[in-house]
């Protein structure tokens, strides 16, 4: 039951993130990537602040350091790049190539969280960053090369976000790990949007507001709670295949929505992308099986 509760959660997180891409198109030809983060993080704090403070438990200096390279390093760098990828390409080529993170979650997996990584994994994750060059065609898929390279860098620094909240998981609830990633990600985006913040935004129109609290209470304060909670109940490399439900989600309403067309290089990219994923995560469960399997059917 805790898998399928988990499965669901991941599910509902993804689908909710596939939707920001075709949000923050629209956002970003008012407000830049780095405000835009910003303003996401602040209207997530707000909410967790009250839950934090009534439930706020003791925590250990590695505690909180674990917190602010997630927080800073993978959550609000992965951000950051997430919007200016988007900014650059397209709504279902930006959910397409950070999907490849649940192949970077099982490499990251080795170092933080014990895991073993073995040749098949590896070669799983070649398959992935081959197809996000794909993607792009010889064109580019209408996404330029520095797009591509925004995408790939959210993808690797939300992989790093998700494992290290499930090493804090361990020690620490959901509700710790939530306020506190986001409140060093603040600290650190704060003073490089300062520039930014008080511009031409008192002109927003009530499709701005309303973009702006889906990608700031809606994908952050809700679909971060889920995705924690999932991975508390599924192994990483595992979890990580619900991140498919995002570009699914993310190219149906770029096409509906913002008319995209579909370029001829993204099947091939994605038909990679999936089989490295599938690989990595076929060879995770596979493990798993044979951890749990008695010892004289292993023999």
């Amino acid at each position: 039951m805790s898998s399928l509760r988990g499965a669901i959660a991941l599910s509902l997180a993804a689908a909710i993130w596939g939707g920001v891409y075709v949000v923050s198109r629209v956002v970003l030809r008012t407000i830049p990537p780095v405000p835009l983060v910003t303003l996401r993080i602040l209207m997530t704090l707000l909410v967790l602040a009250p839950v934090y403070l009534r439930r706020r438990r003791r925590a250990s200096a590695q505690e909180y350091l674990l917190a602010l390279l997630s927080g800073t390093a993978g959550f609000g760098l992965s951000l950051v790049a997430q919007f200016y990828g988007t900014a650059l390409s397209s709504a279902h080529i930006g959910s397409l190539i950070t999907a490849s993170s649940p192949a970077f979650i099982a490499l990251l997996a080795v170092p933080v969280l014990g895991d073993r990584l073995r040749g098949t994994q590896v070669f799983a994750l070649g398959l992935a960053l081959l197809g996000a060059v794909v993607v792009m065609g010889p064109g580019g898929g209408g996404a330029s090369l520095g797009g591509v390279l925004a995408l790939l860098l959210a993808a690797v620094t939300w992989a790093l976000y998700t494992v290290l909240n499930r090493r804090l998981a361990r020690t620490q609830d959901l509700t710790f790990i939530n306020f506190w990633t986001a409140a060093f990600a603040l600290a650190f985006l704060l003073p490089l949007s300062l520039r930014g913040i008080g511009l031409p935004y008192a002109h927003f129109s009530l499709a701005l507001w309303g973009g702006l609290l889906y990608i700031g209470i809606v994908s952050t304060t809700v679909a971060m709670y889920l995705w924690n909670y999932g991975f508390t109940q599924l192994p990483a490399a595992t979890g990580g295949l619900f991140m498919f439900v995002q570009p699914l989600v993310g190219t149906l309403l770029g096409v509906a929505l913002l008319g995209e067309k579909l370029g001829v290089w993204l099947w091939p990219g994605a038909a990679l992308i999936v089989a490295g994923v599938y690989i990595s995560l076929r060879e995770s469960r596979g493990r798993r099986a044979d951890s749990l399997a008695p010892r004289g059917a292993a023999d």
